[in-house]
């Protein structure tokens, strides 16, 4: 079994329930979600806080992104495909081409690039591109966000999830069933990226109209931009 196939069985065990992808959260829910933070924001993968009723952290970040998700999506650092096989059943034909794309193969059916400096689909061919929680993961940000830019059509947009550096820092020390132990980990990747950062570089790629929503006891933020018309 490789290294790759252990980090999958561990990190990526099915898909999330639909009570965990709801929102607005129920009351009830909401203060169990409070009390089992410690579980769920640490301790336990999310699979298992799954299990014990407790919404995980990928089914925050799916259920904050999925909303914004139109038409032809790309999912870059799509991990198990799971964003873009949920958007598929939600959206139908209009999104029956989205492509989730990575640079290790976690069994989902991803395209697998050995990069994102230069992504193999023609000029504005999508119309939503997304980075959840790996753009501080990406080594080449730059180019990734000036490539997602590319691929995407006039108007199209990009969402992006980020915890900050120092919730990340300390997370992915504690984290000990995240995908970063299971794979080498290059020196220009970080653990975490705060929202002043992201912003720039979103502006410095030409996205425009950025608007940022911040989830999880505003530990983490998702950045929607646009790229004008």
């Amino acid at each position: 079994m490789t290294q790759e196939d252990n980090a999958s069985q561990q990190m990526f065990v099915g898909e999330p329930p639909a009570w965990a992808l709801r929102r607005p959260k129920g009351l009830a829910q909401a203060v169990y979600d409070v009390l089992g933070a410690p579980l769920r924001m640490v301790l336990l993968p999310d699979h298992v806080n799954e299990r014990l009723h407790l919404t995980s952290l990928r089914a925050e970040r799916l259920s904050m992104v999925l909303p914004r998700l139109e038409g032809r999506v790309l999912d870059i650092g799509a991990g198990d495909n799971m964003l873009v096989k949920l958007h598929r059943r939600r959206q139908g034909p209009e999104a029956a081409d989205s492509v989730g794309l990575d640079v290790v193969d976690w069994g989902g059916g991803c395209t697998i690039v050995p990069d994102c400096k230069s992504l193999p689909f023609p000029d504005g061919s999508f119309d939503t591109v997304t980075f959840v929680a790996c753009l501080n993961h990406i080594p080449e940000r730059r180019e990734a966000l000036a490539e997602a830019y590319r691929v995407l059509r006039p108007g199209g947009k990009v969402v992006i999830t980020m915890i900050g550096r120092f919730i990340g820092k300390v997370g992915h020390m504690l984290w000990w069933y995240s995908e970063d132990k299971h794979r080498d980990v290059d020196e220009h990747e970080e653990m975490g990226m705060n929202p002043g950062e992201i912003e720039s570089l979103l502006k410095t790629a030409g996205f425009g109209r950025l608007v940022r929503h911040s989830f999880v006891y505003d530990m983490n933020h998702m950045f929607v931009a646009q790229k004008p018309e």
